[in-house]
């Protein structure tokens, strides 16, 4: 639908140029349209071994593809390194915390025990 194809056949070397379409629209108010194409004639099309450039490719993508693979796995490795340390900082500061009752410090709790009677 709304296509407009032009089918050249039997064409001869002699067909190679510029030619140019012109087109009215009756739903744009006739407005008019114009392409240009350059028609270039071959005798036939040569088919190009694409394997090499598949390999290429193949390999590049996979190399891009390992990389981004092991990044990842870096990555995991030092949030999992890091959420270990943390737990090991917990622990650290949860049993050193400043208890003072040994040794007699101002605000210790050896200070709020009574007086021991002799």
């Amino acid at each position: 639908m709304n296509n407009i194809s032009i089918v050249l056949r039997d064409l001869e070397f002699s067909d190679t140029g510029k030619y140019t379409c012109h087109v009215k629209n009756p739903k744009e108010n006739n407005l008019q349209h114009h392409a240009t194409i350059f028609l270039q004639v071959v005798d036939r099309l040569e088919e190009v071994d694409n394997t090499v450039t598949l390999i290429i490719l193949a390999v590049v993508g996979g190399v891009i593809g390992l990389l981004i693979l092991v990044l990842l796995i870096k990555k995991l490795i030092i949030f999992i390194l890091k959420k270990t340390q943390e737990k090991k900082k917990e622990c650290l500061v949860s049993s050193s915390g400043n208890d003072n009752t040994e040794n007699g410090l101002p605000g210790s709790k050896a200070e709020e025990k009574p007086p021991s009677k002799v």
